[in-house]
């Protein structure tokens, strides 16, 4: 119970039968049509030519390269990250301008709320 909460404490409990976000989210990820998307994306992330000759989008998050090679679970496989997280708005799940490649490992700490790696001091402190 909360503490914000002012419900007598003999009052019935009200559980909402409609699916939370979480769970909607959940099943589209293991949607055919999720995954197709996934994978088309994955594909031009991977052929994506960079301006210094390599190939293969870097890690949005990190700025360091993606080995598509490796395959989940390996830390530094390739995620699909999205920009706008789906907590923030499910509606943009789908939208491939959402999409960004990162790190598996980068994502994760992404989704902790830790930042991924060091940014540096803020030029404000300078």
């Amino acid at each position: 119970m909360s503490v914000y909460d002012d419900t007598p404490e003999s009052a019935p409990k009200i559980q909402s039968t409609l699916p939370s976000k979480n769970a909607a989210a959940r099943a589209l990820r293991t949607s055919k049509e999720y995954q197709i998307i996934r994978e088309q994306y994955r594909s031009r992330a991977k052929a994506h030519h960079n301006s210094d000759g390599t190939k293969g989008e870097h890690c949005w998050l990190c700025g360091e390269p993606i080995d598509y090679g490796l395959r989940f679970p390996h830390p530094r496989s390739w995620s699909l990250d999205h920009m706008v997280p789906i907590k923030d708005n499910p509606a943009l799940m789908l939208n491939t301008s959402n999409f960004r490649s990162a790190h598996n490992d980068c994502n994760n700490h992404r989704q902790s709320g830790e930042p991924p790696i060091e940014l540096g001091t803020p030029s404000e402190v300078r």
